[in-house]
């Protein structure tokens, strides 16, 4: 089993986050993507903090603190487990744990974009990491849910791009 970062994040379970009638910011961000905030300050430093905190604990071997981060409900969906879905809190701590003790790392994350609109949220990742040896690149989509005055990870998706068999350009130049 191979663990990539899912991004957060990440969760295309066709949920959309309703756009926010507040004000918001964008600015470019890499690749086109653009790197929308939301509108409340303390909301967009608290989801962008969450994929660091994502790569610390899971770096330290901490899959406690990973799972601490998702609602005891959430979902995380993945291509490297056998149903593609994993359902809990505490499932998701053991997928985590598995990637641990394989001696898997992520590299970096960078934080695209994210969009608020009340008490939910997303965030799109890019990250890199290390597994058995070989460089990945991935993407997350996470969906968050203020529960309780805190930010937490309802559903986070995972996407490996193949660079061998991925779409190499949108439209001809």
């Amino acid at each position: 089993m191979k663990l990539r970062l899912a991004s957060t994040w990440a969760l295309t379970l066709a949920l959309c986050v309703v756009p926010s009638t507040q004000a918001q910011t964008s600015e470019p961000a890499s690749d086109s993507v653009p790197a929308t905030r939301c509108s409340v300050p303390s909301d967009d430093r608290a989801i962008r903090d969450i994929p660091e905190c994502w790569k610390a604990a899971y770096n330290t071997g901490q899959a406690s603190q990973v799972s601490a981060l998702y609602s005891d409900d959430a979902y995380y969906l993945t291509q490297h487990f056998v149903t593609g879905i994993i359902h809990g809190r505490a499932d998701i701590q053991a997928y985590v744990q598995r990637g641990i003790d394989a001696k898997y790392r992520i590299d970096a994350i960078e934080v695209l974009a994210t969009q608020c609109s009340g008490n939910f949220a997303y965030a799109i990742t890019r990250y890199r990491s290390t597994n058995a040896g070989r460089n990945d690149l991935g993407l997350n989509l996470v969906v968050l849910r203020k529960i309780n005055n805190q930010w937490l990870i309802v559903a986070h998706e995972a996407a490996v791009p193949d660079p061998a068999t991925a779409v190499q350009h949108l439209r001809d130049h």
